[in-house]
């Protein structure tokens, strides 16, 4: 299982909300993005599967929260069907 967190510049999209997909392309969550010059940091919001929520500063923190997530439910699942 891998969710796919999309990559953006966040100097050119302002606010904004994009889907975050698995490998099929269904849909599992929302990526929220801002560009704030006032408030720096922590402009990006991901929300898997509507109760995993993470705030983080760069796309490779976003993505390795989904990863991680991702990791945790393949193996929860695992241990329900030994």
């Amino acid at each position: 299982m891998r969710f796919i967190v999309p990559k953006l510049d966040l100097r050119s999209h302002g606010i904004g909300s994009d889907a975050i997909e698995d490998e099929s392309g269904n849909v599992v969550g929302q990526f929220r993005h801002r560009t704030s010059s006032t408030n720096p940091g922590h402009n990006r919001t991901v929300i898997l599967l509507g109760k995993y929520i993470g705030q983080y500063e760069t796309h490779a923190e976003s993505q390795a929260f989904a990863d991680g997530v991702a990791e945790v439910l393949t193996h929860m699942t695992k241990m329900e069907y030994k």
